[in-house]
């Protein structure tokens, strides 16, 4: 395993009530041991199962909130090419989610090479934060109209063909923080301006949907993502879309040259994707731990709990820790409430997610005086580049979202208190705030939400990317939220909100939800309670 960014001189011995790094480990593989944990399988549903014990034990009080949706499975796909002479069997990298199951026997159509997905046009220097941030905006706006045109100008059109794109992975250099930072942990100066932070989640921006391919005729697409193939494969992207009414499939960069090379003499191919889609059940909990008063305010500690790696999302093995350390002590010595929240659907599009939690809890989010979230922990940076795909020995470098507000100096103070590096604090500009807090913050909550965003981040794996787990990082990052929280119980809920503007709902970025599942009702842990069918506005 790549070497702790973290020197031995500065860890020091495991606070009482926190995890050592052998006992980080041994949670991540309890929770792989459950298997795929995407939204209403029985990995999740069991995973959602032993976290409500672990509360419930623990002495908190739980409350199950359900919703019905619609799941997507893609459960075989393949491509295979055939120019006159020989089959060819392409290898793939993984369904594009949401897309459509073709017939049993699968299409065969000619296949068309239709060049790059229209991108953001990057201004030459990447490091002009307003200038990148313009064009993600320009891109966003006028993608479909772009892609039509493209397609219009293919020789022959597209209708009735297999078309094959070109998926761009924006090269993001790390400086494109640096508009939106106000703080910095990285003592031994790791973080340069010039970094590569091109990751392969970001292509959840810039891959199309497929309702322009559709309109145009095309009876499937292959999209080809600029990453190698350990890189690419089982990349769950692009998780944010709806259904969409095309098969479509992902290949890497080099499967990718291979398939432009054979589309130029047109030749026959023939695509299978089986994929259900079924009305399913999600369950997001609720745990509350009470402090010295009924009606004291509230400090939330949010995550979601559906993924599919050690990674995706491991946020509520922290959660689970900071509830049992604080139910620890004595209830008189706990200021505030403490509510643990951990949401479903953050990979169900039609699932609310944090959306859920906030209108379905409207006491507990007018009660909160501060919300601190917490996702992907204990991440090696990995970087896919021209030495290949490979670990670069680092922690991936940690964003820290914050309101505007002295929320952030807390944070800050707590990162140096337990040594935690190679992170940076990040304000909401425009309304910016990555992953499943935005809507926390949204709400008017003062917010931390800690969101590394490695290359594997939304990747399968046998072994759920294990190899790629730093214990001891994950280990330091709960040590810095429970130090978080115990500065946090010391400023009035007045203090933690000075300067908060936000009464409007937060930009739509990675993670956000807008409301519209059903939402079937809430029980608590020994009392059910009636549910009702109630369609979200």
């Amino acid at each position: 395993m790549p070497a702790n960014p973290d020197p031995p001189d500065h860890r020091g011995p495991v606070p009482p009530g926190l995890p050592t790094p052998a006992e980080v480990t041994r949670d991540i593989e309890r929770m792989l041991a459950f298997g795929s944990r995407l939204p209403g399988t029985p990995g999740h549903d069991a995973f959602v199962d032993w976290l409500d014990a672990e509360f419930t034990e623990a002495g908190l009080r739980v409350t199950r909130d359900r919703f019905a949706f619609e799941r997507w499975t893609a459960r075989k796909w393949s491509l295979e090419i055939h120019d006159g002479t020989a089959t060819r069997r392409v290898p793939i990298s993984a369904p594009y989610t949401q897309s459509r199951s073709t017939p049993p026997e699968g299409i065969t159509a000619p296949l068309v090479y239709t060049g790059l997905a229209p991108g953001p046009d990057l201004p030459g220097n990447l490091l002009d934060v307003h200038g990148v941030a313009s064009a993600l905006g320009r891109a966003a706006r006028d993608l479909g109209s772009a892609l039509a045109a493209t397609l219009a100008s293919i020789p022959g059109g597209v209708r009735g063909r297999i078309v094959v794109v070109d998926a761009p992975v924006p090269p993001f250099p790390t400086g494109l923080f640096d508009l939106l930072r106000t703080d910095r942990h990285d003592p031994e100066h790791t973080i340069r301006r010039a970094d590569d932070y091109k990751r392969v989640w970001t292509a959840m921006l810039t891959l199309p949907t497929l309702e322009r391919l559709r309109d145009a005729g095309a009876v499937g697409a292959v999209f080809v993502l600029d990453a190698s193939a350990p890189n690419a494969a089982g990349q769950y992207l692009p998780f944010i879309r709806p259904a969409q009414d095309l098969p479509a499939l992902i290949v890497d960069r080099e499967t990718g040259r291979r398939l432009r090379r054979l589309a130029r003499t047109r030749p026959t191919a023939r695509m299978l994707l089986d994929a259900e889609t079924v009305t399913a059940m999600s369950d997001s909990l609720v745990a509350e731990l009470p402090g010295a008063r009924d009606d004291a305010e509230v400090a939330v500690v949010h995550t979601h709990t559906d993924g599919m790696n050690a990674f995706e999302e491991n946020g509520a093995l922290a959660s689970r820790v900071l509830a049992r350390r604080l139910a620890a002590k004595p209830r008189s010595e706990r200021r505030r409430s403490h509510v643990f929240s951990c949401v479903t659907g953050h990979f169900g599009p039609d699932l609310p997610e944090t959306v859920g939690f906030v209108e379905g809890h409207p006491d507990l989010i007018r009660r909160a005086a501060v919300a601190l979230t917490l996702e992907h922990l204990g991440a090696l940076e990995w970087l896919d580049d021209r030495h290949g795909y490979h670990p670069t020995g680092r922690a991936e470098l940690a964003a820290i979202f914050h309101s505007p507000t002295p929320v952030a100096g807390v944070a800050a103070r707590a990162l140096r208190a337990v040594d935690l590096r190679r992170t940076q604090l990040l304000r909401p500009i425009r309304g910016t705030f990555f992953g499943v807090g935005a809507e926390l913050h949204a709400a008017g909550i003062p917010s931390v939400a800690y969101i590394p965003g490695p290359n594997y981040l939304l990747a399968s794996a046998d072994n759920g990317h294990l190899d790629k787990l730093d214990p001891a990082r994950m280990a330091r990052e709960i040590a810095w939220a429970a130090e978080l929280l115990d500065r946090l119980e010391g400023d009035s809920a007045a203090t933690l909100a000075d300067g908060m503007t936000t009464a409007h709902p937060a930009r739509p970025v990675p993670g956000s939800k807008q409301a519209g599942s059903k939402r079937t009702g809430s029980r608590r842990t020994g009392s059910r309670q009636a549910g009702w069918w109630r369609e979200r506005p």
